[in-house]
Protein backbone atom coordinates (compact mmCIF):
# COMPACT_ATOMS: atom_id res chain seq x y z
CA UNK A 1 0.00 0.00 0.00
CA UNK A 2 1.36 3.40 -0.99
CA UNK A 3 0.50 6.37 1.17
CA UNK A 4 0.00 9.70 -0.53
CA UNK A 5 0.43 13.20 0.84
CA UNK A 6 -3.21 13.39 1.88
CA UNK A 7 -2.93 10.12 3.81
CA UNK A 8 0.12 11.36 5.67
CA UNK A 9 -1.63 14.63 6.47
CA UNK A 10 -4.65 12.75 7.73
CA UNK A 11 -2.41 10.62 9.95
CA UNK A 12 -0.71 13.67 11.49
CA UNK A 13 -4.00 15.49 12.07
CA UNK A 14 -5.47 12.47 13.83
CA UNK A 15 -2.31 11.88 15.85
CA UNK A 16 -2.10 15.50 16.99
CA UNK A 17 -5.76 15.66 18.02
CA UNK A 18 -5.58 12.28 19.76
CA UNK A 19 -2.44 13.18 21.68
CA UNK A 20 -3.48 16.70 22.67
CA UNK A 21 -6.93 15.81 23.96
CA UNK A 22 -5.90 12.43 25.34
CA UNK A 23 -3.17 14.03 27.45
CA UNK A 24 -5.49 16.88 28.47
CA UNK A 25 -8.08 14.39 29.79
CA UNK A 26 -5.39 12.24 31.42
CA UNK A 27 -3.90 15.23 33.26
CA UNK A 28 -7.38 16.31 34.38
CA UNK A 29 -8.13 12.81 35.72
CA UNK A 30 -4.81 12.64 37.58
CA UNK A 31 -5.40 16.07 39.09
CA UNK A 32 -8.83 15.00 40.37
CA UNK A 33 -7.68 11.65 41.72
CA UNK A 34 -4.64 13.15 43.45
CA UNK A 35 -6.34 16.41 44.46
CA UNK A 36 -4.96 16.50 48.02
CA UNK A 37 -2.77 13.42 48.17
CA UNK A 38 -1.19 12.39 51.47
CA UNK A 39 1.16 9.44 51.97
CA UNK A 40 -1.34 7.15 53.69
CA UNK A 41 -3.11 4.29 52.04
CA UNK A 42 -3.31 4.70 48.28
CA UNK A 43 -6.94 3.60 47.85
CA UNK A 44 -8.14 5.46 50.94
CA UNK A 45 -6.56 8.67 49.69
CA UNK A 46 -8.14 8.27 46.26
CA UNK A 47 -11.61 7.96 47.79
CA UNK A 48 -11.00 10.87 50.18
CA UNK A 49 -9.57 13.01 47.37
CA UNK A 50 -12.49 12.25 45.10
CA UNK A 51 -15.00 13.00 47.85
CA UNK A 52 -13.33 16.30 48.82
CA UNK A 53 -13.09 17.33 45.17
CA UNK A 54 -16.79 16.59 44.58
CA UNK A 55 -17.80 18.41 47.76
CA UNK A 56 -15.76 21.46 46.74
CA UNK A 57 -17.04 21.52 43.18
CA UNK A 58 -20.68 20.95 44.15
CA UNK A 59 -20.84 23.76 46.75
CA UNK A 60 -21.74 26.53 44.25
CA UNK A 61 -24.63 24.43 42.91
CA UNK A 62 -26.38 24.32 46.29
CA UNK A 63 -28.00 27.71 45.63
CA UNK A 64 -28.43 27.38 41.88
CA UNK A 65 -31.68 26.71 40.07
CA UNK A 66 -30.41 23.22 39.18
CA UNK A 67 -30.70 22.13 42.80
CA UNK A 68 -34.35 21.11 42.84
CA UNK A 69 -35.50 20.49 46.42
CA UNK A 70 -38.29 18.07 47.27
CA UNK A 71 -39.97 18.47 50.66
CA UNK A 72 -41.65 15.62 52.48
CA UNK A 73 -45.32 15.77 53.42
CA UNK A 74 -44.51 15.30 57.07
CA UNK A 75 -43.84 18.39 59.13
CA UNK A 76 -41.92 18.96 62.33
CA UNK A 77 -44.52 19.45 65.10
CA UNK A 78 -42.51 22.18 66.83
CA UNK A 79 -41.56 24.37 63.86
CA UNK A 80 -44.06 23.39 61.19
CA UNK A 81 -41.21 23.05 58.69
CA UNK A 82 -40.97 20.00 56.43
CA UNK A 83 -39.34 17.10 58.27
CA UNK A 84 -37.13 16.09 55.33
CA UNK A 85 -35.74 17.91 52.35
CA UNK A 86 -34.21 16.02 49.46
CA UNK A 87 -31.93 18.01 47.20
CA UNK A 88 -32.61 16.10 44.00
CA UNK A 89 -30.56 18.38 41.76
CA UNK A 90 -27.50 18.06 43.97
CA UNK A 91 -27.72 14.27 43.79
CA UNK A 92 -27.45 14.39 39.98
CA UNK A 93 -24.70 17.02 40.05
CA UNK A 94 -22.64 15.03 42.55
CA UNK A 95 -23.15 11.87 40.49
CA UNK A 96 -21.85 13.70 37.42
CA UNK A 97 -18.88 15.02 39.40
CA UNK A 98 -18.07 11.59 40.87
CA UNK A 99 -18.08 10.11 37.35
CA UNK A 100 -15.95 12.91 35.90
CA UNK A 101 -12.43 11.52 36.63
CA UNK A 102 -13.46 8.06 35.42
CA UNK A 103 -14.90 9.50 32.19
CA UNK A 104 -11.71 11.52 31.72
CA UNK A 105 -9.61 8.37 32.28
CA UNK A 106 -11.60 6.25 29.82
CA UNK A 107 -11.61 8.98 27.18
CA UNK A 108 -7.87 9.54 27.57
CA UNK A 109 -7.12 5.84 27.16
CA UNK A 110 -9.35 5.61 24.08
CA UNK A 111 -7.85 8.72 22.52
CA UNK A 112 -4.22 7.88 23.26
CA UNK A 113 -4.55 4.32 21.96
CA UNK A 114 -6.70 5.28 18.97
CA UNK A 115 -9.36 2.69 19.83
CA UNK A 116 -12.85 3.83 18.83
CA UNK A 117 -11.30 7.16 17.85
CA UNK A 118 -14.28 8.88 16.27
CA UNK A 119 -16.83 7.86 18.93
CA UNK A 120 -14.32 8.88 21.62
CA UNK A 121 -13.84 12.27 19.96
CA UNK A 122 -17.60 12.75 19.70
CA UNK A 123 -18.10 11.85 23.36
CA UNK A 124 -15.25 14.19 24.29
CA UNK A 125 -16.90 17.11 22.50
CA UNK A 126 -20.28 16.38 24.10
CA UNK A 127 -18.70 16.03 27.54
CA UNK A 128 -16.83 19.32 27.15
CA UNK A 129 -20.07 21.07 26.20
CA UNK A 130 -21.74 19.62 29.33
CA UNK A 131 -18.83 20.80 31.48
CA UNK A 132 -19.03 24.26 29.92
CA UNK A 133 -22.77 24.52 30.54
CA UNK A 134 -22.34 23.42 34.14
CA UNK A 135 -19.63 25.97 34.74
CA UNK A 136 -21.75 28.68 33.11
CA UNK A 137 -24.62 27.97 35.51
CA UNK A 138 -22.50 28.79 38.56
CA UNK A 139 -20.57 31.66 36.95
CA UNK A 140 -23.62 33.31 35.38
CA UNK A 141 -24.13 35.91 38.11
CA UNK A 142 -20.46 36.95 38.24
CA UNK A 143 -20.12 37.27 34.48
CA UNK A 144 -16.94 35.17 34.41
CA UNK A 145 -17.18 32.92 31.40
CA UNK A 146 -13.55 32.12 30.62
CA UNK A 147 -13.76 28.43 31.57
CA UNK A 148 -17.05 28.02 29.73
CA UNK A 149 -15.63 29.57 26.58
CA UNK A 150 -12.52 27.38 26.80
CA UNK A 151 -14.61 24.23 27.08
CA UNK A 152 -16.70 25.29 24.09
CA UNK A 153 -13.55 26.15 22.12
CA UNK A 154 -12.07 22.70 22.82
CA UNK A 155 -15.34 21.09 21.72
CA UNK A 156 -15.23 23.19 18.55
CA UNK A 157 -11.63 22.06 17.85
CA UNK A 158 -12.67 18.43 18.24
CA UNK A 159 -15.66 18.94 15.95
CA UNK A 160 -13.48 20.69 13.37
CA UNK A 161 -10.95 17.84 13.50
CA UNK A 162 -13.75 15.30 13.04
CA UNK A 163 -15.02 17.29 10.08
CA UNK A 164 -11.58 17.46 8.46
CA UNK A 165 -10.98 13.76 9.04
CA UNK A 166 -14.37 12.85 7.57
CA UNK A 167 -13.72 14.88 4.39
CA UNK A 168 -10.66 12.81 3.55
CA UNK A 169 -11.07 9.85 1.27
CA UNK A 170 -10.20 6.49 2.80
CA UNK A 171 -6.92 4.88 1.83
CA UNK A 172 -7.26 2.83 -1.31
CA UNK A 173 -5.09 -0.25 -1.58
CA UNK A 174 -2.48 0.09 -4.24
CA UNK A 175 0.42 -1.92 -5.56
CA UNK A 176 3.16 -2.77 -3.12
Amino acid sequence: MVLGDRDRERFWIALTVRTAFGLMFLIAAINIFFFDFKDKSFTTDLVVNLRSNVEGLSKPYENSFLNVKIHSWQTDPQTGAPAEETQLGLIFIRGFLYAMPFVFSVLSVLLLTGLFLRPALRLSAIYLVLLGLGKYVIDFSSGTTITTLQDFMYAMFITLALFVLSRERPVEPGPL
